[in-house]
């Protein structure tokens, strides 16, 4: 079974048939999400013949079924996707989301995360290489350390030049600035986090420290709303 069931384009096809009862050749062929980046269908056909070989499907006419070895596959797969949440979490330790959620963004914006957490006042963090971005649990934004945390506008960031030093130059940096706030961020590390949370979760929202320069906290939704996903920690820029 595991021979039959380790290959996607094979999953994919079993799954769709298990929902559906019956369905076409292109239907199949649409079900499988990845066969859209191959320049032809012929890896496609050979998993589909290998399920008619192998007795997991059958044609009739133009439509394929699930034989009855079909459907107890089906139903392992079904299992598996019911629990498979409860065996990550044991296998990978409680950090998986943030984990994955690491991976993910590594994956959608190119930035290179650690490979582990570190603590911060007590939280577990994924940082970047630069150590910039942080990873941390949605729910860990009720902690104590974030008691002086208001929301501000995202539509609130203007565009600003800023004079600084740079090895014994003086130069002009680009970055983002907030009415609210006295210290900035940086417009590439604003585009990025909040186009991984509006792309993922459909929103972003923001909150910082009005007093003094803090790090940039983004998430999904508003203080006290849980969602399954991640929140960022961002560094502030500081002339």
């Amino acid at each position: 079974m595991f021979s039959i069931i380790v290959d996607s384009t094979r999953n994919s096809i079993i799954r769709r048939l298990s929902e559906a009862g019956k369905a076409a050749y292109s239907d199949l062929l649409d079900s499988a999400d990845h066969v859209r980046h191959l320049t032809s269908t012929g890896n496609f056909n050979y998993h589909l013949n290998f399920l008619l070989e192998n007795s997991v499907i059958t044609k009739d006419g133009i439509v394929y079924k699930l034989t009855k070895k079909g459907l107890e596959i089906a139903r392992f797969l079904k299992d598996v996707d019911q629990n498979w949440n409860k065996l990550e979490s044991t296998l990978r330790g409680e950090n998986m989301s943030i984990f994955s959620c690491a991976e993910q963004f590594e994956e959608e914006t190119g930035t290179k995360m650690q490979k582990a957490t570190s603590k911060f006042h007590g939280m577990d963090l994924i940082t970047d290489e630069r150590r910039v971005i942080g990873l941390i649990a949605q729910e860990d934004c009720s902690k104590e350390f974030f008691a002086e945390y208001d929301p501000i506008t995202i539509e609130g960031f203007k565009l600003c030049l800023k004079e600084c030093e740079k090895k014994g130059k003086t130069v002009k940096e680009l970055v983002v600035s907030h009415p609210n706030l006295r210290y900035h961020l940086s417009i590439q590390l604003l585009g990025v986090v909040c186009d991984f949370l509006e792309s993922n979760f459909g929103e972003a929202h923001a909150f910082a420290v009005k007093k003094r320069p803090y790090p940039f906290l983004f998430r999904a939704t508003e203080m006290g709303k849980d969602y399954d996903g991640c929140a960022f920690l961002v560094a502030p820029v500081v002339f």
